[in-house]
C-alpha cells in the first residue's frame, strides 16, 4: 500500500513538474505579447507625434506668409494620410491589447492549475506519510504483541507445574 501511495506522490509531483514547464511557456508569451504591445503603441505614440510635427511645421510655413493654396491642400492631403497611418496604428495596438490579454487569461489558467497540482502533490504526500506511519504503528503493535506473547511463555515455563 506504501508504494502506491508513493506512486501517486511521484505521479504528481510529475504533473507539478509539467505544469510548471506551461507555466513558464505561457508566462514567456506573455512578456512577448506585451512588449508587442508597447511596441504597437509606441508607433502609433510615434504617428500621432508625425502629425503634431506635420501641422507644426506647416503653421510655421503659413507665418512666414510664403504658403500657396497648393501647399496648403498639400499639407491637408498629408495630413489624411498621416490620419490614416494613426487609425491603422492604433488598430495594431487594439489587437496587441487583445492578443496580450487572450496571452494574461493563459498565464491566469495555467497559474491556477500549477497550484492545484501543488495541492495534489501535498495531498498525495501526506497520504504517504499516514500510510508510513499506520504502518509503523502496525509493526510497533505486532513488536509489543510479539514481546507479551514471548513473556506470557516465558513466565508460563518459569511457574512450577
Amino acid at each position: 500500500m506504501s508504494s502506491d501511495w508513493k506512486l501517486l506522490a511521484d505521479v504528481r509531483e510529475r504533473q507539478k513538474t509539467v505544469a510548471m514547464g506551461v507555466v513558464a511557456r505561457d508566462r514567456a508569451a506573455a512578456e512577448e505579447s506585451q512588449a508587442r504591445l508597447r511596441q504597437a503603441e509606441a508607433l502609433r505614440q510615434q504617428q500621432v507625434q508625425n502629425k503634431l510635427q506635420h501641422w507644426e511645421a506647416t503653421r510655421g510655413a503659413l507665418s512666414g506668409g510664403q504658403f500657396s493654396v497648393a501647399e496648403f491642400r498639400h499639407a491637408g492631403a498629408w495630413s489624411g494620410a498621416l490620419d490614416a497611418q494613426i487609425a491603422e496604428a492604433g488598430e495594431a495596438a487594439a489587437q496587441a491589447g487583445r492578443a496580450h490579454t487572450e496571452r494574461e487569461q493563459v498565464l491566469e489558467q495555467s497559474r491556477r492549475q500549477l497550484r492545484a497540482a501543488h495541492g495534489e502533490v501535498e495531498k498525495a504526500r501526506q497520504m504517504q506519510q499516514r500510510a508510513r506511519a499506520e504502518h509503523l504503528h502496525l509493526q510497533e503493535l505486532r513488536i509489543e504483541d510479539t514481546n507479551e506473547e514471548s513473556t506470557a511463555q516465558a513466565w508460563a515455563m518459569r511457574r512450577p507445574a
